[in-house]
């Protein structure tokens, strides 16, 4: 990867519990926000693709309230599919206001969009 100054890069994978911890040794704070534009090198089955994003998208958001202020926010990619439901009702769990959001940049026959979600309970 490229340098980006005043960054910390950290290449693996995330589900990788060492990887994450990792990445909390750079905090030293509970955040106001994480953002995740995280995804799984797709298989052309969107239906799996899905899945496994979603999983993705979870494991993110569980790392997310961990870390994040009362009040803080998670925002993350998810693509619409079978898991897509359990998803947005695990967010409920965890924050008080969740919603989705398709940007206008993405083709209408893309099946990703963002979950929202703010105000950590």
């Amino acid at each position: 990867m490229e340098p980006i100054g005043n960054t910390v890069q950290i290449q693996g994978d995330f589900t990788d519990q060492e990887i994450q911890n990792e990445i909390k040794k750079y905090i030293n704070n509970k955040v106001d926000v994480i953002m995740s534009d995280m995804a799984v090198n797709t298989t052309g089955i969107k239906n799996i693709d899905s899945i496994q994003t979603g999983e993705l998208c979870k494991e993110a958001m569980f790392f997310a309230k961990d870390i994040l202020k009362v009040n803080g926010c998670f925002v993350s990619k998810i693509f619409m599919g079978s898991t897509f439901n359990e998803i947005v009702a695990e967010g409920k769990k965890y924050f008080k206001d969740v919603k989705i959001f398709k940007p206008k940049s993405s083709r209408k026959d893309s099946k990703e969009s963002f979950i929202i979600c703010r105000k950590l309970r």
